[in-house]
């Protein structure tokens, strides 16, 4: 899959239908600074049982190894993905009826130094890496300053509100049904990255803040078939400013996107 420098909206939707992934990354942030990464990543079965059959037509018929799209030696290599001095705690598998995946913890000691990537493409390995391993990834940055009250500055990547997007309209004819299908394919995923400070927030510019948590960017798509025709509006007007992104997600359930820039979080 392709990577993109900037934070958009509608190819990260056509990405997760790709991967039919529910991720979610908190960042849980101390007072000294340090603090943990809860990564979870849920593949739906369906996916799942798809990429199983495709491995298994191309496996050695004397090969006993189990497909799983995910490996534990991976997980704990995900450690430097997030930055200098991430070290890996622990994880645990899930395993339901609808989803297949895991919950992983990683531990750090400096904010500053940690970097979180908007892209959901990390976790899908389908190859396509070499063909754009030069091109720039973007992520949100943090600095942070030491105190009796410290102080937590989260920097966003760009927003860009003109991308091209792979959704076409083919045929109008079948717009409706194929709608229909979209949205059942679609149906519980999810892609949510949220920021946790220790104690109390005193102060922030934050957009979606609950208790000590801050929502940096969400897309939950089931709460955001619950305003079909938002999203329909949505898809055919992009947003050409921040003003009107923000109105247009007022409008839109189930989709969050911080746009202040930077945001600054005072906690004690």
């Amino acid at each position: 899959m392709k990577k993109n420098g900037t934070l958009i909206i509608l190819p990260v939707l056509m990405l997760l239908f790709a991967g039919c992934l529910q991720i979610e990354t908190t960042l849980k942030v101390n007072k000294d600074g340090s603090g943990i990464i809860s990564e979870k990543v849920l593949f739906s079965k369906t996916f799942v049982n798809m990429m199983k059959d495709f491995a298994q037509a191309f496996q050695d018929s004397a090969s006993t190894e189990e497909f799983s799209m995910y490996q534990e030696e991976e997980i704990i290599n995900d450690a430097k993905d997030y930055g200098e001095n991430v070290v890996y705690v622990s994880h645990d598998k899930i395993d339901n009826e609808n989803w297949e995946g895991y919950l992983a913890t990683y531990s750090f000691d400096d904010i500053t130094k940690i970097k979180i990537s908007p892209d959901p493409d990390s976790k899908v390995d389908i190859g396509d890496e070499i063909a754009n391993a030069e091109e720039e990834e973007e992520y949100y940055f943090f600095k942070f300053i030491k105190g009796d009250t410290p102080q937590l500055i989260i920097d966003r990547p760009e927003i860009n509100l003109n991308a091209e997007t792979e959704i076409k309209n083919d045929s109008e004819q079948s717009d409706e049904e194929g709608d229909d299908e979209f949205l059942k394919v679609m149906e519980g995923m999810k892609i949510d990255i949220a920021v946790e400070v220790e104690g109390e927030i005193l102060s922030t510019n934050a957009t979606y803040v609950q208790g000590s948590r801050i929502t940096l960017f969400q897309m939950d798509f089931s709460e955001m078939m619950k305003n079909k025709e938002g999203f329909e509006e949505f898809k055919k007007n992009e947003p050409k400013n921040i003003e009107e992104m923000k109105k247009y997600l007022e409008k839109l359930p189930g989709i969050k996107i911080e746009v202040e820039k930077p945001v600054t979080i005072k906690f004690n």
